[in-house]
């Protein structure tokens, strides 16, 4: 009888791991149509900045925190919350990327090629955790902000390259056998994704020894 107990413990706790991983995946879809939507809602230009922000502050909160509030209500306060510096950070963004694509397609020199390439690298892994830096880590402006960005990039490069493997493989494989999961996953997948390894690199801060007090005293668990 307890042996029989035992197994339909284990099979309750195999039940509730397999409900919470359909929870997550649905709530992945649930908050790539509400960056869609908050995206829109600012035109595109004025938009893509905040939902970006709100949609990764919901998922840092969600992995760091264990915190599932209402997903609609959590995203619409984030996205109001940092409304400015997030639509500055977007644009900062994509100007850096317009330049550097046009540059590489009109480029003719080799060595302005070569120095292109390692721009667009850079900017790729400088900009990657831009967006986890804000809502985990205490800085107020964008200088400060890219410069964190850029140091947990390359000092984790190691994480940032696997993500991006992870991604374009992903994204890769969806695009040759299920096309339509890549308008159901989208962007939110992408953000969850940044998120999860944004995560992993605060949870090394916080497990720093003591002398490394003042990366500790600029993450707030309020943010």
């Amino acid at each position: 009888m307890v042996i029989f107990r035992r197994e339909e413990m284990k099979s309750l706790d195999k039940m509730n791991k397999v409900n919470d991983y359909l929870i997550g995946f649905w709530k992945i879809i649930y908050l790539n149509g509400l960056w869609l939507v908050f995206s829109l809602l600012g035109l595109g230009i004025f938009g893509v900045g905040p939902a970006t922000y709100a949609v990764t502050k919901y998922c840092f909160r969600w992995l760091h925190f264990k915190e599932e509030p209402a997903v609609f209500q959590s995203i619409w306060k984030y996205y109001k919350e940092a409304f400015k510096q997030s639509v500055l950070v977007s644009w900062v963004l994509i100007a850096i990327f317009t330049i550097l694509i046009v540059n590489l397609f009109n480029v003719t020199e080799w060595y302005f090629q070569v120095a292109n390439i390692f721009m667009f690298v850079m900017a790729i892994v400088g900009g990657t955790h831009i967006y986890n830096v804000m809502v985990a880590l205490r800085f107020k402006n964008l200088r400060e902000i890219t410069r964190a960005s850029l140091m947990m990039g390359i000092g984790y490069l190691h994480y940032t390259i696997i993500l991006w493997t992870i991604l374009i493989g992903t994204y890769y494989v969806l695009s040759s056998i299920y096309p339509s999961l890549l308008f159901l996953f989208g962007t939110g997948f992408t953000i969850f994704l940044i998120t999860f390894v944004g995560n992993v690199i605060v949870k090394d801060f916080e497990e720093e020894p003591q002398e490394d007090e003042e990366i500790k005293k600029i993450y707030s668990k309020e943010s």
